[in-house]
């Protein structure tokens, strides 16, 4: 009999980003998690520094007058 394996689905960037409209994101370099988010884009990518990502994807995330920006 096989054993069924549950794998975990990988949330996309936007469904990562979503909860933090017109806000600047800073998730791992693997795009799995979000590490830092703030107003600032320059805080955020300290902060992620901080955290011990040395190459964040820095994504500003949309709100209704914006698209999203990725670094």
């Amino acid at each position: 009999m096989k054993s069924a394996v549950k794998q975990s689905k990988k949330k996309s960037v936007g469904e990562l980003i979503k909860p933090y409209p017109g806000r600047w994101v800073a998730l791992s370099e693997d795009d799995r998690q979000v590490v830092s988010v703030g107003r600032s884009f320059q805080t955020v990518l300290n902060e992620a520094h901080k955290k011990g990502e040395s190459c964040p994807h820095l994504v500003k995330s949309p709100d209704a007058s914006t698209a999203a920006f990725i670094f």
